[in-house]
């Protein structure tokens, strides 16, 4: 019987228990509730150092058995996806709702346009800190790496490591798995580093939307305070027919294996190099499936039997345990593997993303600080954790942040596959990835100038 709850049930024990262990730690210590740090976050990071200590396991028939990092990736990946199914099925008040999606398409073209910037930015000053301390101390480093910064800041820990492991495979480079692992773990740093002060800062000085300016206890300590419960949700079934929540998951159950067919036929039917995208953008087709059935519904006068509290808990508490995930799915191993080079570009990269997001988004006509706290998150870490940033500031994805760091995909491809169809092949002499990054470098400011993305400032 100990073979149904080893690794995956094993696994989500281990995230239930540190969430609350992070729930708990957040109202008992007051330099977490002045950092406003999540449970998630508290949680993940207990749980990084149980992990590459060897503490993370079940007891079985067998004897002890550690759980494998790679199971919590897994389980970041599908938590992930599922969650942007309920973001799809999300709805705006009605009011709202062409004001809104005019927004969304700018507003994920801005971020689009942004991420090219930034990982120009990032990739450069990667392969220039490694050219320049070859230079300096007549080391024989591999220069190429640096290039994994933008990978692993701005597309995932994930993505790099895969990218890494090709080019040591293939074309022998060794340890580029284990770098690019490392650079997308500095990454989930530097998005805590500067992303959590800008977020206490932002609400202080009321840059929010909804003009946030003093913190109630209960964000503080993480807990609502006697009588003071918000409403949860709305049942939209009867419950002698199906619970209400059972059925609103069963809707996103169904819409998540519509993404998972639409991208399985992608991986078979498109060429090699891009057929990866396929599931790599799972969340993607997923949230589209919850935008069309959401469409349908409205068009049909049936909108009412999706409550938007229920879906948004659901979203909410996907994303909790996914944060929580990520860094359990860290080995230090692979961050100890970084030589001297690699530590200098995580920082300068850190340091130019939050410099160059933070000028953008004070200049962005609308919704500047929440899109702007969302991609730096983004593009340090993940979506995720672009996801978990924007939560400290609008925790019911009022804005239409969420949705545009899914969307901003459609615009994103189009413009970077010149880098994800080069990044397979080891970056030597003659690369076209620099020639690549320096015209994004030109182009990518001028074109959000153009289209008038830069305004005064106003925060």
């Amino acid at each position: 019987m100990t073979a149904t709850f080893f690794p995956y049930l094993g696994a989500a024990i281990w995230l239930s228990f540190l969430l609350l262990l992070g729930a708990f730690l957040r109202s008992k210590i007051t330099l977490l509730q002045k950092g406003l740090i999540p449970s998630a976050l508290i949680g993940g990071i207990i749980g990084f150092v149980l992990m590459n200590t060897g503490l993370i396991g079940m007891p079985t028939t067998e004897g002890w058995k550690e759980i494998p990092t790679s199971i919590f990736g897994i389980l970041v990946f599908h938590l992930f996806a599922f969650g942007f199914v309920g973001i799809g099925l999300l709805q705006q008040k009605e009011s709202d709702d062409h004001k809104k999606s005019n927004w969304i398409k700018s507003g994920a073209l801005w971020m689009a346009l942004i991420y090219c910037l930034v990982y120009a930015v990032q990739s450069l000053t990667g392969k220039g800190i490694f050219e320049l301390y070859n230079m300096l101390t007549s080391a024989d480093v591999f220069t190429g790496y640096g290039y994994l910064v933008g990978a692993g800041f701005a597309q995932g820990p994930g993505q790099a490591q895969a990218f890494g492991t090709i080019w040591e495979a293939t074309y022998n480079v060794q340890g580029s798995g284990s770098i690019g692992l490392a650079f997308g773990a500095m990454g989930f740093i530097c998005a805590i580093f500067f992303g959590l002060p800008l977020a206490n800062k932002g609400i202080k000085n009321g840059w929010t939307a909804d003009k946030i300016t003093e913190m109630p206890k209960s964000l503080s300590t993480g807990f609502m305070e006697p009588g003071a419960s918000e409403e949860c949700a709305r049942a939209t079934t009867h419950s002698a027919n199906i619970d209400s929540v059972a059925f609103h998951l069963s809707i996103m159950g169904v819409l998540y294996a519509v993404g998972y067919m639409f991208a399985l036929v992608w991986t078979v039917n498109m060429p090699q190099g891009i057929n990866g995208l396929g599931f790599g953008l799972l969340y993607t087709w997923g949230m589209i499936a919850g935008i069309i059935v959401r469409k349908v519904l409205h068009k049909t006068k049936n909108i009412h039997i999706i409550d938007p509290a229920t879906t948004r808990r659901i979203t909410g508490s996907t994303v909790d345990f996914m944060i929580c995930a990520v860094f359990m799915g860290i080995s230090v191993a692979d961050i100890k593997a970084v030589l001297t080079p690699f530590l200098i570009t995580a920082v300068i990269a850190g340091l130019f993303t939050f410099i160059i997001i933070l000028w953008f988004a004070r200049r962005m006509p609308e919704y500047g600080f929440e899109r702007g706290l969302a991609i730096l998150g983004c593009y340090t870490g993940t979506v995720a954790t672009g996801l978990l940033l924007l939560r400290i500031v609008d925790r019911d994805f009022k804005s239409p942040a969420a949705v545009e760091l899914a969307i901003m995909n459609v615009f994103i491809l189009p413009i970077i596959q010149p880098v994800y169809l080069s990044l397979p092949f080891v970056p030597t002499e003659g690369s076209i990835m620099l020639p690549v990054f320096c015209t994004y470098l030109v182009l990518m400011p001028i074109a959000l100038f153009a289209l008038r993305f830069v305004k005064n400032k106003l925060w």
